[in-house]
């Protein structure tokens, strides 16, 4: 229980749409949210029914939000304090009796929407090893109502699969990055509030390939906890008997716990919600996003990370244990995997199998990522034959799951390994699998694009990332055509590939300037030298050679020069003298 008798009127409204959310009833919970928001006096902007967030710099301050929501939102809901009391307290005396424990949101199943694991819809579109804040969150004051209100309200937009652009805006908004008129004050806020926003906001732009964007948030986030951390020593060791939340603008606050403690408390003063779940999400994200960019300090923040797992017992939230096992085995195995430390890599990776399996079962999308990660490490071990067999079982999950994108780069990995095997009829065919599952794809994502409703430009980075890998995968078929003493296969596939390079670079002279281009091209013409077409050859690298007058070379878009390895700029400039003049 929040230890204030009166919270204000927007934090009762953002309160109860978190017991409601707990008693699984996000439809009613997200009307409360919004009541929160209408109600809050620091506003700046509104928020439609669909989540899209939207600036209203233009706007009077004094104009109400609420004129902004449809009227048939609020009307019913927005009744004196009294009555909002007296509904909130009722709602956690039915959530505490219906969890059978004295704080609720602790216990498995029971149809709440942060407590029943297998059917938890997060589960399947949040890569593994990110955590987006699950646990509904309550508060004391309209300060901390505004950050929580749009952190609650984001976790059920998320769930109801709205645009991670729009849910970026609730979070941004939330912690006042928006900017405008009204005088909030981020730093007035509880700070955990923020570093939870932050980490939100992280786990979406992650999801957006936005690697470096979202390691500044959990970077941001982590900051935040260790500010906390500092000043809470800092206050134990001039005031041991005080529990004083003064000094909050300053990044102090009693939500914070120190992974050294045998028995955590849940609550704080002012903020309800599981601080040791707050600071594992936070940690583990930043430590997932490291991991992934390279960053210098990756070790140490696994390290870290571990650490916090480690001294943890305070575990009644279920979510917690998953955590733990995540930031003790799967951050390790990534880690050892990054650091080419393969086999303890491989050790880390069949401990959090054993884990998931029990925890989410047989089937679930988890094990397939562990079971591809566990694939990739035993090909690096050139154990060839169970590296394909760990593929293929992930590769059955995801194709069960329906997830056309995972299929086509296990495919591409099944390829990779028989081709390595030298099995190169059953790598073709493997190749021309997953070739067939993305151009599909491909054609789907354009019709899409004629959809008003979608975002042209989410569409066209999407579009040029399976472009992308398509283009990696025809140079493999090239390969095992030539291989296989198929040259007019080979020439085909070849074709292909230029053109498709070339198109996404801008075509004409853009395209033979650069590299990756260039680089087929010299392909090609090598092709039809082998197969006696010489004047073919010679057009091609002439070319080549012309398109590299300035001695430069411009990597101008997407098609990445690092996808084939092959001989530079001097090569077409001989061959193209020794075929014809320049």
């Amino acid at each position: 229980m929040i230890n204030h008798e009166h919270p204000s009127k927007p934090a009762l409204q953002n309160n109860i749409g978190a017991s409601l959310l707990l008693k699984n009833s996000p439809s009613a919970a997200k009307e409360r949210f919004y009541a929160s928001i209408a109600t809050n006096s620091h506003l700046n902007v509104g928020i439609d029914r669909d989540g899209a967030a939207y600036a209203c710099r233009r706007m009077s301050y004094t104009e109400s939000l609420s004129q902004l929501i449809p009227n048939d939102l609020c009307p019913k809901i927005d009744v004196a304090v009294p009555g909002l009391i007296w509904f909130d307290n009722k709602l956690q005396r039915e959530v505490m009796k219906h969890n059978h424990h004295g704080h609720p949101g602790h216990v498995r199943g029971h149809g709440s929407i942060c407590c029943n694991p297998r059917n938890d819809d997060l589960e399947t579109c949040v890569p593994l090893g990110l955590e987006y804040f699950q646990h509904p969150i309550r508060v004391q004051s309209n300060v901390d109502a505004r950050v929580a209100a749009g952190i609650n309200l984001s976790l059920v937009l998320f769930r109801e699969n709205h645009p991670i652009e729009n849910l970026l805006g609730v979070l941004q908004w939330a912690v006042g990055m928006g900017g405008g008129p009204d005088g909030f004050r981020a730093q007035d806020s509880d700070p955990i509030l923020r570093a939870i926003a932050h980490s939100n906001m992280g786990v979406l732009r992650f999801m957006q390939e936005k690697y470096k964007p979202a390691l500044n948030n959990f970077d941001r986030a982590a900051s935040i906890l260790q500010s906390m951390e500092n000043n809470r020593d800092r206050n134990n060791n001039q005031h041991s008997d005080s529990n004083s939340n003064s000094d909050r603008g300053h990044e102090h606050s009693s939500a914070f716990i120190s992974p050294n403690h045998e028995k955590s408390p849940t609550f704080s003063s002012t903020v309800e919600l599981p601080r040791d779940y707050a600071q594992l999400t936070v940690m583990l994200n930043f430590t997932r996003t490291a991991i992934q960019m390279k960053d210098e300090r990756k070790a140490q923040i696994c390290d870290h990370l571990y650490d916090i797992a480690s001294t943890i017992s305070y575990k009644d939230f279920y979510r917690i244990r998953w955590l733990v096992d995540l930031s003790k085995k799967y951050m390790s195995g990534l880690l050892h995997h990054h650091e080419e430390h393969y086999g303890r890599a491989l050790e880390d990776y069949n401990a959090i199998l054993s884990v998931t399996r029990k925890e989410w079962g047989h089937d679930h999308i988890h094990v397939a990522a562990i079971l591809e990660k566990k694939g990739m490490v035993l090909f690096e071990q050139r154990k060839y034959q169970n590296a394909m067999l760990s593929y293929l079982a992930s590769w059955k999950i995801y194709e069960h799951a329906g997830d056309d994108l995972e299929q086509s780069r296990l495919l591409y990995a099944i390829g990779r390994t028989l081709h390595d095997r030298e099995e190169y009829s059953d790598a073709l065919s493997m190749y021309q699998k997953a070739i067939a599952v993305r151009e599909k794809m491909v054609s789907e994502l354009l019709e899409m694009s004629n959809d008003t409703k979608k975002k042209p430009n989410a569409l066209s980075l999407t579009t040029k990332s399976l472009t992308i890998d398509s283009i990696q995968i025809w140079c493999n078929i090239c390969r095992i055509h030539q291989i296989m003493g198929d040259l007019d296969k080979a020439l085909e596939a070849n074709e292909k590939i230029v053109q498709m390079a070339s198109e996404m670079v801008g075509g004409g002279e853009i395209a033979s300037s650069h590299t990756f281009v260039r680089n087929r091209m010299i392909v090609l013409g090598n092709l039809y030298t082998e197969m006696g077409r010489l004047d073919d050859a010679m057009e091609i690298f002439t070319q080549v050679a012309r398109g590299n007058s300035d001695g430069e070379w411009m990597i101008t878009s997407h098609a990445r020069p690092g996808m084939e390895d092959i001989d530079s700029n001097s090569f077409a400039v001989q061959a193209a003298k020794r075929l014809g003049k320049v």
